[in-house]
């Protein structure tokens, strides 16, 4: 039972998760699904009151502002409702797929940092104009601009219901704007249309949204010195030498699959995610499904 909670280091790469809690990797997603089921924790544990007074975003004005709630309001939860479970899972969902395939647990969650703090100065500016009383809590908000995000990187993609992505993208911000519209929500509705162009920015400087050329990037993703090739270690052997021979052209693919995915996580590491052509990119996400499948 202690080994299966055994905490153990995350591996080299970018990609990979920050440590292990036996076969689970933590990545940035399920850091932020962790904070979130605290979050729901202390809901129980303290009541709404208590946590909307201590985490959630409250702007009755500037100079009373608890600075702490600008990062702790996604995980603050006032109220409970099925809707606050749905958010954190796909959260959950679409995020870890953000993070494997695109960014990587430390740009990942600079990212969410710069989501999450775009998010709450517009709250703060907008409040203070609009309704001093304003809150914002929940996970709701953050999981809307990833899930919109992964929606923009692959909007071609097949969703659920064999809708494509975009017109699921769609048909979700045409939902939003009607509830915030009706219930005349107006910090709200300019937080989320504001925030979601200014975090399509956000996104942009992290190296995604590559066929959104029209969004100005201004610097791309940190440049690092091209790695040096490891040189193989040559084994020492205390048995007799085996003569290579035709058989080598046998060796198991699992391993050519590995030998591959580490090239190109290399090139990752090295030059960053945008230096993998879009061949590449298919090429790893292939080799991740068969690994995964093994």
């Amino acid at each position: 039972m202690r080994e299966r909670f055994r905490l153990s280091p995350g591996g080299r790469y970018p990609h990979e998760p920050w440590f292990h809690i036996g076969s689970l990797g933590v990545t940035t997603t399920w850091l932020v699904v962790f904070g979130s089921i605290v979050g729901l924790v202390l809901f129980a544990a303290l009541g709404g009151a208590g946590v909307a007074s201590g985490l959630a975003l409250i702007q009755p004005n500037v100079a009373a502002l608890k600075l702490w709630t600008l990062v702790t309001w996604p995980f603050a939860y006032p109220e409970f409702s099925i809707f606050h479970v749905l958010a954190i899972f796909f959260f959950w969902y679409f995020g870890s797929d953000l993070e494997r395939n695109e960014l990587g647990r430390v740009r990942f969650a600079w990212m969410l940092v710069a989501f999450t703090g775009v998010l709450s100065v517009l709250t703060v500016l907008f409040g203070s104009v609009l309704d001093p009383g304003y809150l914002l809590a929940g996970l709701g908000m953050l999981e809307m601009m990833v899930v919109l995000l992964w929606i923009a990187q692959w909007p071609d993609r097949m969703f659920i219901f064999n809708i494509p992505a975009w017109l699921f993208g769609v048909i979700l911000v045409g939902i939003q704007l009607i509830q915030y519209l009706g219930y005349r929500s107006w910090v709200m509705l300019l937080v989320f249309v504001v925030g979601l162009a200014i975090n399509a920015f956000v996104a942009r400087q992290f190296g995604l949204l590559d066929r959104f050329a029209w969004i100005p990037q201004v610097a791309g993703p940190p440049q690092q010195k091209a790695a040096k090739p490891a040189k193989a270690k040559k084994r020492k052997s205390s048995g007799p030498t085996v003569v290579a021979g035709p058989w080598e052209s046998s060796t198991p693919t699992a391993s050519k699959d590995d030998q591959r995915m580490d090239e190109l996580l290399d090139k990752i590491h090295a030059e960053g995610a945008d230096s993998l052509s879009g061949k590449e990119k298919k090429e790893l996400m292939a080799l991740r499904e068969r690994r995964r499948r093994s």
